[in-house]
């Protein structure tokens, strides 16, 4: 075995380890949240199991914030993760936040291994650790929400459409990172496809790649987009009698309008892109700061780093951009503008300071299980905290 596959083997069972303490801890404990759309997914997440897997299409609200009837506020993947691991013997209230715990985990490895294309194991490693002490990685360290299971989603389309320019079959990678994005949130998984469309105009391919192929993998999940809307109508139809759409599209349509309306267009819209500029600054910091800064970095810089940043930046701003146009604003819909930030920030700081740049490498010698270890001992640090 060579040492880059023991490297891996190592670090999948540091990881898997650490993933079945905080799963233990957790069941242990009993853990609870007071965050209502986390304690309301709970909930859904409890009652679908104890329902015949045919019907996890279609959740109810169960009582859930005094609500009855069918909740189609979002599709139901969120929900099915939970329910199968329910099944699988880990309780339900619990559940929830395994998955999320899971996918958080996901999307850390996953902005390293894109990193790693471009740069120096020691530099690309770095943000597995300073993304973990983001501002909004403690707010959401253990939670039953959308938010990570949709963003590993997110990444894993993009890393897929990644290795597509240089092998096809990383396209089926692509998608079903796609899928069960669009499978969680619905239309926000359409920042899957526009942030690999970033990658492709600010990331060269290496020897043997084609930017071809990734424009190919792109346009191919736009047809899947529509072939799975109208199978995922079909099948909930089929279940309850019911449109999925018909509700979900209108609901969309009203929080657009919720907040911001009252100001003109297009001064509605800037001031959308403004307050979540302001959100990424915040809850990315101190890195936020750094990426921002990156674009005076002196000119005879790492062309890779350069590609790197402009991923990073152009990423965050894509996700502005998009999220401006809706007038319903919150914190959570810009989870990945943050680690984007987190991540192309880490690379300035390495760049512009030595000592950073030491600690990275001193840091990296505890790699596998150094990154381990701090991520269960923040974990540790939030369950104590109830």
């Amino acid at each position: 075995m060579s040492s880059s596959a023991r490297s891996f083997s190592a670090l999948v069972l540091a990881w898997c380890a650490a993933l079945a303490v905080a799963t233990a801890l957790l069941v242990a404990t009993h853990f609870r949240t007071r965050d209502p759309d986390s304690a309301l997914y709970v909930i859904i997440a409890s009652r679908l199991a104890q329902q015949p897997a045919s019907t996890w299409i279609a959740p109810q609200w169960w009582g859930g914030w005094n609500n009855q009837g069918p909740f189609r506020e979002h599709p139901s993947g969120a929900f099915v993760g939970p329910a199968a691991l329910t099944r699988l013997g880990i309780p339900g209230e619990e559940a929830s936040f395994v998955v999320n715990l899971v996918t958080q985990v996901l999307t850390l490895l996953l902005i390293v291994a894109l990193a790693a294309r471009l740069l120096p194991p020691a530099t690309a490693r770095l943000p597995l650790w300073t993304l973990q002490l983001l501002p909004i990685a403690f707010v959401f360290r253990i939670r039953a929400n959308h938010e990570y299971p949709l963003m590993a989603g997110i990444f894993v389309a993009v890393y897929g459409i990644e290795r597509m320019r240089y092998r096809w079959p990383w396209f089926f990678v692509a998608l079903g990172g796609f899928l069960y994005a669009l499978f969680v949130k619905g239309i926000f998984a359409g920042l899957g496809p526009a942030l690999a469309a970033v990658w492709l105009l600010a990331v060269p391919p290496g020897d043997g790649g084609r930017n071809v192929r990734g424009w190919i993998g792109i346009a191919l999940l736009g047809v899947v987009t529509l072939a799975s809307a109208l199978a995922y109508e079909h099948a909930y139809v089929a279940a309850t009698g019911m449109s999925f759409f018909d509700y979900y599209i209108g609901v969309q349509l009203r929080r657009g309008r919720l907040q911001g309306s009252h100001l003109p267009f297009p001064i509605n819209k800037a001031w959308n892109a403004i307050w979540y500029v302001g959100r990424v600054i915040w809850y990315a910091a101190p890195w936020s700061v750094f990426l921002a800064l990156g674009k005076f970095r002196r000119r005879e810089s790492d062309p890779a780093q350069r590609a790197w940043l402009c991923f990073c930046l152009s990423g965050v701003l894509v996700t502005v951009l998009l999220l401006a146009l809706n007038d319903s604003k919150a914190d959570r819909y810009m989870f990945p503008a943050f680690y984007l930030a987190g991540a192309g920030g880490t690379v300035v700081a390495v760049e512009r300071w030595e000592r950073v740049k030491r600690l990275s490498e001193r840091l990296d010698g505890f790699w596998p299980w150094g990154p381990v270890a701090w991520w269960l001992a923040l974990f540790l640090s939030r369950l104590a905290l109830g």
